[in-house]
């Protein structure tokens, strides 16, 4: 595991708060989904660990379907992406549904944040877009540098009017499906009960690039299947190391989390390596990665597995890099801060 190694000591700033929602009267989600009963689980139901132990009174919505939720959303995604002509660039609705799924506000009343994001013009919402992004890099730079693709387009200070009026359109389609009810639980557990990015990903990929890509997508009832099964027929002890080296979005992973939690096993104990082909997919992973807590020790590289033997090595590097990368500039930013704040008292003395 030493590859993974090299994010367990990394210097994380401390978690910045999750961006104020303002208060707005609910005039956007008439059409929003109610969210699911709320059941209190059950001490019996859920595993004994205190890091994903549900609280006192903790409540979470139960879905009865949530991998037909998640392609329910993504069929919905698709369909007003290609209505409001947004072209090919399928990374730009993925990119969309990954910024709502990070956003940081959890709880079982998260979901109401909807009506805020219907209310932001094309500015304030490229700009939520960005400080979401952002604030996820300075606590993991390796996985958000991964999942480039996702959100480099926000980049763009002026996106022209076809392009605002797509991603407008899956917002609104995504939070009035909703996703958030998928996403924004605080209980990591309620989380990865789907993968919505690989839904998104398997319905909007033409079928000539699934083919030149050799996609085959898990059936989610399948890799749940399929991880019961190793897991129950593994001796899992702390420090042991996953590898997926054809993993899509994650999806054997997801399963294996869920198992390993109600059997009360901390998937932060364990590394998770995994790699795809497709920067897309991986992208979908490492963003993944996060919404399902899997934990510091995560690797997620793009290659070919057949063809190159050191995709892990050059991950890792590149992971290492990322880390550098934004230590670097957390240290430029204090002492900026530190030489403002000394600027500030010889003003006040002078004064």
């Amino acid at each position: 595991m030493s590859q993974l190694d090299l994010f367990g000591d990394a210097d994380v700033p401390d978690d910045p708060p999750p961006p104020p929602i303002p208060a707005v009267t609910r005039r956007y989600l008439a059409d929003l989904l109610p969210a699911p009963a709320p059941v209190t689980v059950s001490a019996s139901a859920r595993p004994k660990l205190a890091t994903v132990k549900p609280k006192l009174g903790h409540n979470r919505p139960s879905l009865s379907n949530p991998h037909q939720t998640a392609f329910d959303i993504a069929e919905a995604i698709s369909l007003a992406w290609h209505n409001a002509q947004g072209g090919a660039a399928i990374e730009v609705p993925m990119g969309v549904v990954a910024t709502l799924a990070l956003w940081p506000l959890r709880g079982p009343d998260a979901y109401l944040a909807a009506d805020w994001w219907l209310s932001l013009d094309d500015t304030q919402l490229l700009t939520a877009f960005r400080e979401c992004w952002a604030r996820w890099w300075i606590m993991r730079p390796d996985l958000i540098d991964r999942a480039t693709p996702l959100h480099k387009w926000i980049e763009d200070e002026k996106p022209g009017p076809t392009r605002a009026r797509a991603v407008r359109a899956v917002v609104g389609v995504a939070l009035t499906r909703g996703l958030l009810h998928l996403t924004s639980s605080d209980d990591a557990y309620c989380r990865s009960t789907s993968d919505v990015l690989g839904a998104v990903l398997a319905i909007m990929r033409s079928k000539g690039a699934h083919d030149a890509l050799a996609e085959v997508h898990t059936p989610p009832e399948v890799a749940e299947l399929m991880a019961r099964m190793m897991i129950d027929g593994m001796s899992l002890k702390p420090g042991m190391k996953f590898d997926e080296p054809t993993g899509g979005t994650g999806q054997m992973y997801r399963a294996a989390v869920q198992v390993m939690r109600e059997k009360g096993i901390d998937p932060h104990e364990f590394g998770w390596a995994l790699t795809d082909i497709d920067e897309l997919a991986a992208a979908g992973a490492a963003v993944n990665a996060i919404l399902w807590d899997l934990g510091p020790h995560v690797l997620i590289a793009c290659g070919d597995t057949l063809h190159e033997e050191d995709a892990y090595a050059r991950a890792a590097r590149e992971a290492r890099d990322s880390l550098e990368r934004r230590d670097r500039l957390h240290s430029q930013a204090l002492i900026l801060a530190a030489i403002k704040k000394v600027e500030a008292l010889v003003q006040g003395v002078a004064a």
